[in-house]
């Protein structure tokens, strides 16, 4: 019964902080201008997040060794992926493709470290009979996972995604999460080699996303302005968030 409260708890921890952030993006944001904002806030939360976050618990976990592995295999993945979306016949004359294909991107890479996130909650469950040590976790993912939903809801509502189809992905991506947590429960723990590994891929695909995707794709919306000062603000924002957490 533990195992299934706790992937519930996960799943609930995930999607709510997720489904925020990307309403805000799908009722919010509608001129060019305010879309290239917006993306340069996701993408500075995010640059924040990895930084500051998933690459430093990386390296607590495991190694410098290990993070690096996990970062080539977060790079190779995207080339990868890029390589086989382009052998579509057409795909690259599709309207808005790019933008799906970095929404697509992003989730994979969101979805790779939601699984540790759920782990360690999971485990706090299990081993804790104070109900403010798990809760209190769940509610810093929930604020944690806002700005994931940001850059996912922004990237599919470029690419004219419709709004079900958005809040079926943001849903979608955060399944690792409830797996995680059934492990975590299950297990008690995880080795720490295989959270540095996947926090590391985590950080290194999304990290490349942002720098080679996201930010080129919002200053061609709007121009450089628009994009720089969005992508100032969100890495304040995302370096006082990890502070928070």
């Amino acid at each position: 019964m533990s195992i299934v409260v706790a992937a519930l708890i996960g799943l609930v921890a995930g999607i709510s902080g997720t489904l925020l952030g990307g309403l805000l993006i799908c009722y919010f944001g509608s001129s060019l201008s305010q879309q290239s904002f917006l993306l340069g806030i996701s993408g500075g939360i995010m640059a924040a997040v990895v930084l500051f976050d998933l690459w430093p618990e990386a390296l607590h976990h495991g190694s410098i060794l290990s993070t690096m592995v996990g970062v080539f295999f977060g790079w190779l993945l995207i080339v990868k992926f890029e390589l086989a979306l382009n052998l579509i016949p057409g795909y690259r004359r599709r309207n808005y493709a790019r933008f799906v294909k970095l929404g697509v991107l992003l989730g994979v890479g969101i979805g790779s470290h939601n699984f540790p996130e759920g782990v360690a909650l999971g485990t706090t469950y299990a081993v804790s009979r104070n109900v403010w040590d798990w809760l209190g976790l769940a509610l810093l993912m929930a604020a944690h996972n806002i700005p994931e939903g940001m850059v996912m809801a922004s990237a599919f509502k470029l690419g004219k995604v419709r709004f079900t189809k958005i809040i079926f992905l943001l849903f979608a991506v955060e399944l690792p999460m409830a797996v995680g947590g059934s492990c975590g429960a299950l297990l008690g723990g995880i080795s720490g080699v295989m959270v540095s590994t996947s926090l590391g891929f985590a950080g290194g695909a999304m990290l490349i996303l942002v720098f080679r995707d996201l930010l080129p794709l919002a200053k061609q919306l709007a121009g450089f302005f628009w994009v720089g000062s969005g992508f100032g603000l969100g890495l304040l924002l995302g370096t006082a968030l990890v502070k928070l957490i």
